[in-house]
């Protein structure tokens, strides 16, 4: 990814407040929407919550760091001559983004993030009250699938972030009357370095530059919404590099206390500590889409998603399996209530991304378990979201209670009934920047990932967890392991995975999942090809690592472990 150029950028000279525009909430298709603002005249009163009469939507375009949005009337110009279309073109006129100040001369190249803006009679110096208001510029505008509708174009609200000409946000710092014809004038620069359009490239498009990311994280006036972009994309990467390093975590006790059968082929497992970690008055949340790897009494290792629960007391729901080679079918036939399992450490396998619009979820069978905290988030945060859920038969809808709360955001589709998922379709009627999250059998998953790509959403658009690993037989295969203390070369089994093969000969690899979706057990190759398996590495990771719970060799490898 090449660089940009992050010299200072000087403050642009004043400009004046040519329209206020201000909404109530209204019908905009599917959903209410305060995008189709009117001039408002006369004096207007600035609070921290935004303008007087004007109704945010909360879900995506309210709050204080949206407490008002501004955007560059010479911007529309700009896309009238890339849309000439009469009856496109008419449409690119003041307001049409949706933005509560209208003015020219300032744009995302020139704004950056943290000016102190005056809104006030010109010439006078003098903040809040009847002389004005005193703004700070706290976030980028995330551009919603109600551009394309407004406008008529496909996928114009991804371009209006690719070209940065979204408009900005602030919060409100001192309260005060504003009206059109004052003046706006940035009084302060706290960080020269960033302008709007910057933190686009940053978001949007390069997402490797971790210097970059940590100094942006770190920059406190950055709206949440935005910096946790930040924050997010560092602790993921710093995740990923703790897994490759740690050793393998220790197994916890954990006592059975309830276990109940969810539907006839699902078992509703509620496990607690038997040495709590935490005080019970603040138990440690477990991140939605979390999983915890589960050694039976019969020495069987498997991972399970987490329904819901915190770090000391969690709930799982576990389907036998009827290819079973000891894990479900113990659990289902052989483990009670008052049994102890051991559980290793919790992983956060499948993240929410939180810059998405719209999240589309595609379950089969046990495969809902590993969703069900991430929708209950996103309802919690009044985010938009949907459900698609197949079944067996109507006896096979499992946590049946957690549905009924995502109402009516669920379909369910019963197959006894001749009702499918019609992957293609949901996938081409998404709303824009919506991301699709899927948990099922490998055949859901594939169909998923093939029409997605058909669909043109982006590989960062698709996320999914496999609830079982890639357990086919591969080749066999040698390798020689290297650790600081000693060498070995071992054969891997037709039947036989790396990380079982290389634990057995004494060294240490880290785990959790064994399915191939969290990434603790990622260790070097230093020479040979590589069968890859799983959904924890990316592409360029790949050319350097391999998964060793379902990953294989090809022919020789060499690979390095901490000992």
């Amino acid at each position: 990814m090449t660089s940009i150029d992050l010299s200072p950028i000087p403050i642009p000279p004043p400009t004046l407040l040519q329209q206020i525009r201000t909404s109530k909430l209204r019908p905009f298709g599917p959903v209410l929407s305060g995008i189709d603002k009117q001039p408002h005249r006369g004096q207007v009163y600035v609070s921290t919550i935004g303008l007087e009469d004007d109704e945010h939507d909360l879900t995506f375009h309210g709050g204080v760091d949206k407490a008002i949005h501004q955007y560059c009337v010479d911007h529309y110009s700009y896309w009238a001559d890339r849309f000439p279309a009469r009856d496109v073109r008419a449409r690119f006129v003041p307001g049409g983004f949706g933005e509560n100040l209208v003015a020219d001369g300032w744009d995302e190249r020139t704004v950056c993030i943290g000016d102190w803006v005056r809104i006030g009679p010109p010439g006078s110096s003098g903040t809040g009250g009847s002389n004005g208001c005193l703004l700070e510029v706290s976030l980028p505008r995330q551009p919603c699938f109600k551009l394309n509708q407004r406008f008529g174009i496909k996928n114009f609200a991804p371009r209006t972030h690719q070209e940065a000409k979204t408009g900005w946000y602030y919060r409100v710092l001192e309260e005060g009357w504003i009206e059109e014809g004052m003046e706006i004038r940035i009084i302060r620069r706290s960080h020269p370095r960033w302008s709007i359009a910057r933190l686009h490239h940053y978001v949007h498009r390069d997402k490797t530059d971790m210097m970059v990311t940590q100094e942006l994280m770190a920059i406190k006036v950055i709206g949440d919404e935005c910096r946790n972009v930040f924050v997010d994309r560092w602790q993921n990467q710093q995740a990923k590099e703790a897994a490759a390093r740690r050793p393998p975590a220790p197994w916890r006790k954990f006592r059975v206390t309830s276990h109940t059968a969810e539907t006839p082929r699902i078992v509703r497992l509620e496990l607690e500590a038997v040495s709590p970690r935490s005080p019970r008055s603040a138990p440690t949340a477990i991140p939605p889409g979390s999983h915890a790897l589960i050694k039976l009494p019969n020495g069987v290792r498997r991972p399970y998603s987490i329904v819901h629960g915190h770090m000391d007391s969690f709930v799982l729901g576990v389907a036998l399996d009827e290819t079973s080679r000891g894990g479900s079918s113990y659990i289902h036939q052989s483990l009670r209530r008052g049994n102890t399992v051991e559980v290793a450490e919790i992983t956060h396998g499948l993240p929410l991304d939180k810059m998405a619009s719209h999240h589309i979820f595609i379950a089969g069978g046990i495969g809902i378990t590993a969703l069900l905290a991430m929708m209950k988030r996103l309802q919690d945060t009044n985010q938009d979201y949907h459900l698609h859920y197949a079944v067996r038969t109507a006896m096979d809808v499992a946590f049946a209670t957690q549905l009924a709360d995502l109402e009516p955001r669920v379909t369910v589709y019963d197959k006894s009934q001749g009702q499918r998922v019609d992957i293609a379709a949901i996938l081409r009627s998404r709303i824009w920047n919506s991301h699709v999250y899927v948990c099922g059998p490998q055949r859901m998953i594939d169909a998923v990932v093939q029409t997605a790509a058909a669909v043109d959403m982006a590989p960062e658009e698709v996320h999914y967890e496999l609830f079982q690993g890639d357990t086919t037989p591969g080749d066999p295969f040698t390798v020689e392991v290297i650790s600081p203390d000693r060498k070995a070369k071992l054969q891997v089994g037709a039947e036989q995975s790396l990380l079982e093969v290389v634990r057995d000969a004494g060294f240490e690899i880290g785990s959790s999942c064994e399915v191939g979706n969290c990434g603790a057990c990622r260790i070097p190759v230093r020479c040979g090809r590589v069968q890859h398996r799983g959904t924890a590495l990316t592409e360029s990771e790949q050319k350097s690592e391999m998964l060793a719970c379902v990953s294989r060799g090809i022919g020789h490898i060499v690979v390095a472990v901490e000992d």
